[in-house]
């Protein structure tokens, strides 16, 4: 997917927002890229309509369970990587992943 060091701003529940001019608010920069690495380790494959490939493998449908923590860190991290202003990535962690919420929480 293609990322760029300005996109819109997200709220904490992933929504577009306004700014104080009354503009849709612009994320720049180290935001920007924080933001484009959080969009894409939440992007699942066959999810982005015009990106079929991009994202990881869904965890029940495509690998068949809830994979172990060491492979999903690594699809994570993986994912991480595919952002160009991504110079390292010093660790992956998953705090909590809920099975029957569907829910992972964690940080890169």
């Amino acid at each position: 997917m293609t990322h760029s060091t300005r996109t819109f701003a997200l709220t904490p529940k992933w929504d577009l927002h306004l700014d104080s001019a009354g503009h849709l608010a612009i994320a720049k920069e180290a935001d920007a890229s924080a933001q484009n690495v959080a969009n894409e380790c939440r992007l699942f494959t066959t999810d982005a309509y015009f990106a079929q490939n991009e994202g990881i493998p869904h965890f029940i449908l495509e690998l068949g369970r809830v994979p172990a923590a060491a492979a999903l860190k690594t699809h994570l991290r993986r994912a991480a990587r595919k952002i160009p202003d991504v110079a390292e990535i010093i660790d992956v962690e998953i705090s909590s992943l809920n099975q029957e919420t569907r829910t992972l929480n964690g940080e890169i």
